[in-house]
């Protein structure tokens, strides 16, 4: 019989990489990239859907979606109204050394979506600026939602989507952003 340190050792060897390995297999193929937590090290967050009925309009149980990451002390964020959605990385908006996410939620109709900037603090997910409506127009013509203005530290530009006029237009507007800290 071998020494129960011989043992262990054999089992670090042999058994960590099958946990490693089953941890990498577990990420789906479209998760997203960053550093959500500002540690350093990557972390993955993707999309978990809800299941849809066999009618394909109404949801079995709650019609939310859940951020969820590959970090398990990272608290899972519900977006509530979605069958759907998609995941952005905006880099880091606030300068608190997390990137935010970026959260486009998908429903069975309708063009317009509202969008959800968070970051994560304390390990839970913290809106950086209030929700704001955008239209498919928007997004087919490739504008970006969100960004920092330059010249304006803690202060970012929003493009949202408005109906003026009979007509669906893209607006800017410069707003201040939340921080906070981790």
């Amino acid at each position: 019989m071998l020494p129960l340190k011989t043992l262990l050792l054999l089992s670090l060897v042999f058994v960590t990489p099958v946990f490693a390995q089953q941890k990498t297999n577990n990420i789906p193929k479209d998760a997203l990239k960053g550093d959500f937590n500002g540690d350093g090290k990557p972390e993955y967050v993707w999309v978990v859907r809800p299941k849809i009925a066999d009618s394909g309009e109404d949801c079995v149980g709650k019609c939310t979606i859940k951020i969820v990451s590959s970090n398990p002390q990272i608290t899972p964020l519900v977006i509530p109204n979605a069958i759907g959605g998609t995941i952005t990385n905006l880099g880091d908006l606030n300068d608190n050394g997390t990137d935010e996410i970026g959260i486009l939620p998908e429903w069975f109709t309708s063009c317009w979506s509202p969008y959800y900037v968070y970051t994560l603090a304390n390990k839970h997910w913290q809106a950086v600026v209030p929700s704001f409506s955008t239209h498919c127009n928007q997004w087919e013509a490739d504008v970006k939602p969100i960004e920092k203005v330059p010249e304006k530290k803690g202060y970012v530009v929003i493009r949202y989507s408005a109906f003026e006029k009979e007509e669906i237009v893209t607006k800017t507007k410069i707003v201040a952003i939340k921080y906070h800290q981790f």
